[in-house]
């Protein structure tokens, strides 16, 4: 049975908004870490209460994601992006107004439910929508999302200190701005149900491609832990070893910066070249280079080769589990709550881990997360050939 059969159209004005969504989304993403020290200060809290402040916002996420997957079946598209940007306003203005810690906290969980739902569904939007190149749109897309992450750190170290309230109530007035914008997209997602298999030979090849699917689940989890626990923590370690906050915050913009370049870089690959290739040189290199960072002299470049080197790695699974599972849309789908999961629960695990054993030690709890990243890559490549 197919649902929503009403073609999915984006406006140039759209795309735009899109964009500007997308640029948006990655400043308030990549802030949390710049931020730590500050709501430190400000609320009178420790840094690892401080790190709580990832899952609210990926808590929220989740939710986000779950709320846009079961809306976009039902609604149009116009009106699940208006609903999500709604809550990106709310949530800023919540931030900018939080007089407490824990209002604080639930004002970043409604930014994390906007947050998750623009993320799928404004990927889900282009990858279905009418018109050519279409993995193209979703690449510039993403990367504006990686420069909004350059731009976070910068705006928060300048001026979180003294003008916190306005960034934030500025962020919601640009979220608010945005909204008209979304009135371009036509349409809504196809949604086909899919009859169950009954077939006593397919039996098998369901169950494998299932637990195909959970090893790329607990992949994207450790990948977004790694991406985010880099950004969130870098900037802690960084200024332990004798980097200015200023400097701290300027090499965490480096970090975000070499994730979208190298995204933009991905596209240079050739088609020839195997996606399990590119993804697991790519963790195996982020181990290392994280282990690297150990040295206090070398961590701000060991920070920006890991952005580098993990780029690729989120689009490339996404179509490599794509030709693992050809005709199944929702295996993919399933990979953006795992990105919530992980953006919440391994960033503040890192935190109690770096609690134990001090700020000096951080890069190799981040080289620990990535070596389990690079597992289970390495365990899809042996199943997904099986």
């Amino acid at each position: 049975m197919n649902r929503g059969a009403d073609p999915v159209i984006l406006s140039k004005t759209a795309l735009a908004g899109m964009g500007g969504t997308f640029l948006l989304m990655g400043v308030l993403a990549a802030s949390y870490g710049p931020l730590l020290e500050h709501l430190v200060r400000r609320f009178d809290i420790t840094l690892p209460q401080a790190g709580t402040v990832f899952s609210a916002h990926f808590s929220g996420a989740l939710v986000g994601v779950f709320a846009l997957m079961w809306a976009m079946k039902r609604v149009s598209g116009r009106i699940a992006i208006w609903a999500a940007l709604a809550a990106l306003v709310v949530g800023c203005a919540g931030v900018a107004l939080a007089p407490s810690w824990p209002a604080f906290l639930a004002a970043v969980f409604v930014v994390g439910l906007g947050f998750g739902g623009l993320d799928i569904g404004l990927n889900q939007l282009v990858a279905h929508s009418v018109g050519p190149r279409r993995s193209a749109l979703i690449n510039v897309l993403n990367s504006a999302y990686g420069f909004g992450s350059v731009a976070g750190p910068i705006l928060i170290s300048r001026l979180s200190q003294d003008h916190l309230t306005q960034l934030y109530g500025a962020a919601a007035a640009v979220a608010a701005v945005l909204l008209p914008a979304v009135a371009g997209i036509r349409g809504r997602l196809p949604y086909v149900r899919q009859p169950s298999v009954r077939n006593g030979e397919a039996r098998p090849r369901s169950r494998s491609l299932d637990a195909l699917v959970v090893i790329f689940l607990v992949a994207f989890i450790f990948y977004v832990g790694v991406e985010t626990g880099v950004g969130g923590w870098m900037p802690s370690h960084l200024e332990s070893v004798g980097i200015r906050s200023l400097d701290a915050a300027s090499i965490t913009s480096g970090f975000w910066l070499a994730l979208a370049i190298g995204r933009l870089l991905a596209a240079l690959i050739p088609d020839r070249v195997p996606p399990r290739l590119v993804i697991i040189s790519g963790s195996a290199v982020a181990v290392i280079a994280l282990l690297v960072a150990l040295n206090g002299h070398a961590a701000p470049i060991a920070y920006v080769v890991t952005g580098l080197v993990i780029a690729p790695i989120f689009p490339t699974a996404l179509v490599w589990l794509a030709k693992l599972r050809p005709g199944d849309s929702r295996a993919t789908s399933w990979m953006f709550p795992a990105t919530m999961i992980g953006g919440g629960v391994i960033p503040p695990a890192i935190g109690v881990a770096i609690g134990w054993f001090g700020i000096a030690w951080a890069p190799a709890v981040l080289s620990a997360v990535a070596a389990v990243m690079l597992m289970a890559f390495l365990v899809a490549a042996r199943t997904g050939r099986e």
